[in-house]
C-alpha cells in the first residue's frame, strides 16, 4: 500500500504532518515514503508528486555539479557514521526560489525494515540576516572588532584590516593583536590601566584616544568606543575604532599656523601701534605739521599693506605644506 504524507510508514502521521520543519522518510532505495506539509510548503512540491519516487532530489538540486558535490559530501559523512547533522545546502524550489536548508538524518527500524528520517530546517531568513549584518559590518568605515569572553577576536572587519594592516586571518581566534598594535610595554600598560578603571566604573568607554602602530610601522590615532553585547555568560565586547589621525594632524597644523602667525604679527603690529600713539602725542603738542602727519599715516598704511601681503604668502605656504588641513579651512587660507 502506498504511503501518503498523512500516513507515514514509520511515525505518527499527525506529528510529522504538522511539524514546522521539512520531514521526509525514505526507504533503503531512497524512495520517498513520507513528505509532510512543511516539505510541501518549503519546496513547493506536493506530496503526490514526490511519494513513491526518488527524483525530488534531482529537482531540488537541478545543477548537476552542485548536486554531485552534495552527494559526495553526504557519502563521505555516511562513510564514517550512519547519519549526518547540520549539513547546509541550497535547494531550488518549484517556483525557482533558492532556499537554505539545514539537514539532519537518522536511521530507524520500522517493522524490521530500515528507514531514513530526514529533517530539514529552512534557515534562509537567518542566513540572509547574517549576510546583511556581515555586509554592514564589513562595509562600515570604522574599525569593528568583536571579542569573546576569553578575549579572542571573533570579528575583524575590512576597515580594521585597512587601518591596522593586519588581515583578518592573522587576527581572528587570537588575542595578541593588542600587543602588536601597542608594542611598547609601558604605553600598553598605561592604556590597560585606563581601560580597567573606566570599565570598573561604567562597563564601557567612549572616545578613548590611543595611538596604535600599524603592521607597516605607521602611527595612527584611534578614538575607541566599546559596548557589551549578548547575554548571560556569553557576553562579547564590541570595539569600534575611528581613525582620527588626519583630524588631529589638521588640528595640529592649524594650531601651528596660528602660533607662527601670532609671532610674525606681534612685532610689526606693535611697531605700528607705537608709531601711531607717538604721532598722536606729537599732534596734541602741536609738534607735527599737516604734511608730516600725512607722511606718518601713509608710511603706516604701507606697513599694514606689507603685513597683509606677508600673511597671504604665509597662508599659501601653509596650504601647500599641510595636506591635513580640511577643505573649508584650506579655502579660507587661500582667500577663496
Amino acid at each position: 500500500m502506498e504511503s501518503t504524507h498523512n500516513e507515514p510508514a514509520c511515525a505518527d502521521a499527525g506529528i510529522l504532518d504538522n511539524a514546522l520543519v521539512l520531514i521526509a522518510v525514505l526507504d533503503e532505495s531512497g524512495r520517498v515514503l513520507s513528505w509532510n506539509r512543511a516539505a510541501e510548503a518549503i519546496t513547493g512540491f506536493p506530496a503526490e508528486e514526490v511519494l513513491g519516487g526518488r527524483d525530488v532530489w534531482r529537482r531540488l538540486y537541478p545543477d548537476r555539479e552542485y548536486r554531485e558535490g552534495v552527494t559526495a559530501k553526504i557519502a563521505g559523512i555516511l562513510g564514517t557514521k550512519n547519519y549526518f547533522e547540520n549539513l547546509e545546502t541550497l535547494i531550488r524550489t518549484r517556483s525557482g526560489e533558492v532556499r537554505t536548508i539545514l539537514w539532519n538524518t537518522r536511521r530507524i527500524a520500522d517493522g524490521g525494515q530500515s528507514r531514513v528520517v530526514t529533517v530539514g530546517v529552512d534557515v534562509t531568513a537567518e542566513r540572509e540576516a547574517g549576510v546583511f549584518r556581515e555586509s554592514i559590518i564589513d562595509n562600515a568605515d570604522v574599525l569593528i572588532a568583536v571579542l569573546d569572553p576569553d578575549g579572542e577576536v571573533r570579528v575583524w572587519n575590512k576597515a580594521a584590516e585597512m587601518t591596522t594592516g593586519y588581515p583578518a586571518d592573522e587576527v581572528i581566534g587570537r588575542r595578541d593583536i593588542w600587543r602588536r598594535l601597542y608594542p611598547d610595554p609601558e604605553y600598553r600598560r598605561g592604556i590597560t590601566q585606563t581601560i580597567t578603571r573606566i570599565i570598573s566604573e561604567r562597563a564601557y568607554f567612549e572616545n578613548l584616544e590611543t595611538t596604535i602602530l600599524t603592521k607597516d610601522r605607521d602611527e595612527r590615532i584611534i578614538s575607541w568606543n566599546t559596548r557589551q553585547i549578548g547575554s548571560g555568560g556569553m557576553l562579547h565586547e564590541i570595539a569600534i575604532g575611528r581613525d582620527i589621525t588626519e583630524q588631529r594632524r589638521a588640528e595640529a597644523a592649524l594650531v601651528a599656523y596660528m602660533s607662527e602667525m601670532t609671532m610674525r604679527l606681534k612685532q610689526p603690529v606693535g611697531l605700528i601701534g607705537s608709531t601711531l600713539l607717538e604721532s598722536v602725542r606729537l599732534i596734541r603738542e602741536g609738534l607735527l605739521t599737516q604734511d608730516e602727519i600725512v607722511m606718518v599715516l601713509v608710511e603706516q598704511a604701507r606697513k599694514t599693506a606689507q603685513i597683509a601681503a606677508n600673511i597671504q604668502e604665509f597662508q599659501r605656504a601653509i596650504v601647500q605644506r599641510e595636506g591635513a588641513i580640511p577643505d573649508a579651512y584650506r579655502e579660507f587660507l587661500r582667500g577663496e
